[in-house]
Formats: C-alpha cells, sequence, structure tokens
C-alpha cells in the first residue's frame, strides 16, 4: 500500500519546485500512475495530457491517431501549449503526464523545459514490453502505435532506441522500475538533491 512521503521530503520539492513537474518517458513507464501518487503527496494538481487531448478535440486518442501519426502530434502540441499558456501555470505546483511522444517535438520540449523540470522515467525494454503486454489484455485498443501484439518487444525497441536521447535531455533521469510509490519517491529525493539520479540502463 502506498504511503505519504515523510513531510521533510515534501517540503523539499515543494519549496524548491514552485513550479509545474513534466514527466516523460516510454508508454508504460508510469508517467500517469506515478504522477498521481507524486500529486496525492505534494498536495499538486495532476494534468494528464493525453486527457486533456480527448478533451479539447472530441475524440479518443486512437481516434485521432486513425488520421496519422503526424496528425496526432500536431492535437498533442496543441494541448501541451494551451496547458502552458494558461494564466498561472507556470507559478502552479502541477504534475503534467506526458504522452510518449510529446518529447519529439524540440519546440516543444523547449517549451516544458522552460515551464518547469523535464523527468524521464527510464524503463528497460523487457519490462515495458511485459507491462504493455499485460495493459493490452485489458484494453486492445488503448496504444495505436503497438499493433500487432507478435512484435510488440521489437516495436518498444524500436521506439524506445528512437527516442532515447530526447528522453535523456531532461533534467531528471529517474529508474522507473519497481513499485510507482518506490519511483515517486525517487523523483521528489532528486528533485530535494538538485542532483540528477540516472535511471536504468537496462534494455
Amino acid at each position: 500500500m502506498h504511503r505519504p512521503l515523510a513531510r521533510s521530503a515534501r517540503a523539499a520539492q515543494v519549496n524548491g519546485v514552485q513550479r509545474p513537474l513534466f514527466l516523460t518517458g516510454m508508454m508504460g513507464c508510469g508517467k500517469t500512475t506515478v504522477g498521481r501518487i507524486l500529486a496525492d503527496d505534494l498536495g499538486a494538481a495532476l494534468v494528464d495530457l493525453d486527457t486533456r487531448v480527448e478533451h479539447l478535440f472530441g475524440r479518443t486518442v486512437p481516434e485521432l491517431f486513425a488520421d496519422g501519426e503526424q496528425e496526432f502530434r500536431a492535437h498533442e502540441q496543441q494541448a501541451l501549449r494551451s496547458l502552458l499558456a494558461e494564466p498561472g501555470f507556470r507559478g502552479r505546483s502541477v504534475v503534467v503526464a506526458t504522452g510518449g511522444g510529446a518529447i519529439l517535438d524540440a519546440s516543444g520540449r523547449e517549451a516544458m523545459d522552460e515551464a518547469g523540470p523535464r523527468v524521464y522515467l527510464e524503463v528497460g525494454v523487457d519490462e515495458l514490453t511485459r507491462r504493455l503486454r499485460m495493459a493490452r489484455t485489458q484494453d486492445e485498443g488503448a496504444r495505436p502505435l503497438l499493433e500487432g501484439p507478435e512484435r510488440l518487444r521489437l516495436r518498444v525497441a524500436e521506439l524506445l532506441a528512437a527516442r532515447r536521447s530526447r528522453y535523456r535531455t531532461a533534467a531528471l533521469c529517474i529508474d522507473g522500475h519497481g513499485d510507482p510509490s518506490q519511483v515517486a519517491a525517487r523523483v521528489v529525493m532528486a528533485l530535494g538533491e538538485g542532483l540528477p539520479a540516472r535511471g536504468s540502463e537496462a534494455v
């Protein structure tokens, strides 16, 4: 069972980062789950970027992806920029769980970096594949980039290889393996120390 972080750890994060925090990483790395725990521990709001995309455009992520990935990425960047443009947003305590491809756009990365720290939840290919395989059994249409479960590991490896260098431009790279509450605690500790915490190199 998840337990709230100690008051001193919470204070270190809140006092050190009075601005948004952006969780990035591959699908299946735990951005939304870890983000929910962080937001709860820190008394912050949680924004799921995929959910915001769906609300803004009135269609689900799989439906938007059906128009092509490039079209979806344009919608994703619109949703991100509309969030960043909200009055007072940059001075609020907010945890933003981004989509797996939100870091592909260089200007989007720069815009996030100007607003608050980017945190990369780093998880290896084998663990990502395991988590995504479990998720697919629950919702076949939830991961439009992963059509064809028989090629799942290969597709995950291809995506991670293509994105890893951009993920690692984040202010913090955190080991995303293990229980989500442990991952959240690593994020808070790294933010409190103000030092990068290099993630796992496992693939």
